[in-house]
């Protein structure tokens, strides 16, 4: 059936995004259609890709599902958090500091939903990568909270009308340095003394997600900061940084770990549940010693002096 343009055109406008209706500005500066268009792609490119990771986890043995999970855990929060951004949600309007020619007026839209969902991603990111090293918990744990407090400063500097605003992102950056004395400083060293396979693993899997944070502050000293994209430029800079760093990561971080050894790795421990048949996981463990397995025991020698540590 023909379509006159009159027609035509109200189905266009029917299926328009029309998120400004129900979630009004609130800057000047702030994201547009095109701009909340583009955050509803990068929606469903997370969501797109967290469906075929669960279809996948689920496929897989669960006593080999513990980088699934994080993967599921970092694109679901991604999803989550676009989402919100594309319906103009989780942001605040803040005075600028730089007021510069080409851009509207007084305030900017900041999106702190945005460095909430990096403080929980990054948090994993790192989690998942320290965990594959080998490096023991409070390494872990360390660089786990370092990583909150680089997306921290970030956000607060971000909300920040005044010039006080770089204190915070100065901080951000030397704590970034420290992520990566802590991720290729120490934890490389103890992925390499596990085997060369998971070594590579990990520093190629470290280096890619180093590489991308550092942007990351260049992102912010041009939109929160110095307020010299329009904020439909600075949604793209960044959406193409979550997509290399947390949508790509996550998949590589499954297809990467697929055929290591889970159980010298002691990350075989959701095959028996939290409860399990302790004499049946004993006749596991002696199993694996008449086979010439290198299990590790708590606090047992790794390879080049290390200790392992309780997994369960």
């Amino acid at each position: 059936m023909d379509l006159s343009m009159e027609e035509l055109s109200g189905v266009l406008r029917a299926r328009a995004n029309e998120v400004f209706r129900d979630n009004p500005k609130i800057a000047d500066n702030n994201i547009t259609t095109h701009g909340s268009d583009w955050l509803w792609s990068v929606t469903a490119f997370h969501a797109f890709i967290l469906l075929g990771v669960i279809i996948w986890t689920y496929a897989t043995s669960p006593r080999r599902r513990v980088f699934h999970y994080f993967s599921i855990a970092i694109l679901l929060v991604a999803t989550i958090y676009y989402y919100a951004m594309a319906s103009n949600l989780g942001g605040h309007a803040v005075p600028v500091q730089f007021r510069l020619d080409g851009l509207p007026g007084r305030t900017r839209q900041v999106f702190w939903v945005r460095w909430i969902g990096y403080f929980i991603n990054f948090s994993l990111i790192f989690f998942a990568l320290l965990l594959l090293s080998g490096v023991g918990w409070a390494s872990i744990l360390f660089t786990i909270g370092l990583t909150m407090l680089w997306a921290t400063m970030l956000l607060v500097g971000g909300l920040v009308h005044s010039d006080y605003k770089w204190g915070f992102y100065v901080f951000g950056v030397m704590i970034y340095f420290f992520i990566i004395w802590q991720v290729l400083g120490v934890a490389r060293k103890y992925a390499s003394k596990v085997d060369t396979g998971v070594h590579k693993i990990f520093s190629g899997l470290a280096a890619y997600t180093l590489f991308f944070m550092l942007l990351y502050p260049a992102s912010w000293g041009l939109s929160e900061g110095g307020n010299v994209m329009q904020n439909d430029s600075g949604a793209v800079f960044y959406g193409v940084l979550d997509v290399f760093s947390q949508g790509v990561f996550a998949l590589a971080l499954i297809f990467a770990t697929r055929n290591i050894d889970f159980e010298r790795m002691r990350l075989e421990f959701t095959e028996y549940g939290r409860v399990h048949d302790h004499g049946r996981w004993n006749r596991h463990e002696k199993g694996s010693h008449h086979n010439g397995h290198n299990t590790m025991h708590d606090g047992a020698a790794l390879p080049g002096g290390g200790t392992g540590g309780n997994m369960v």
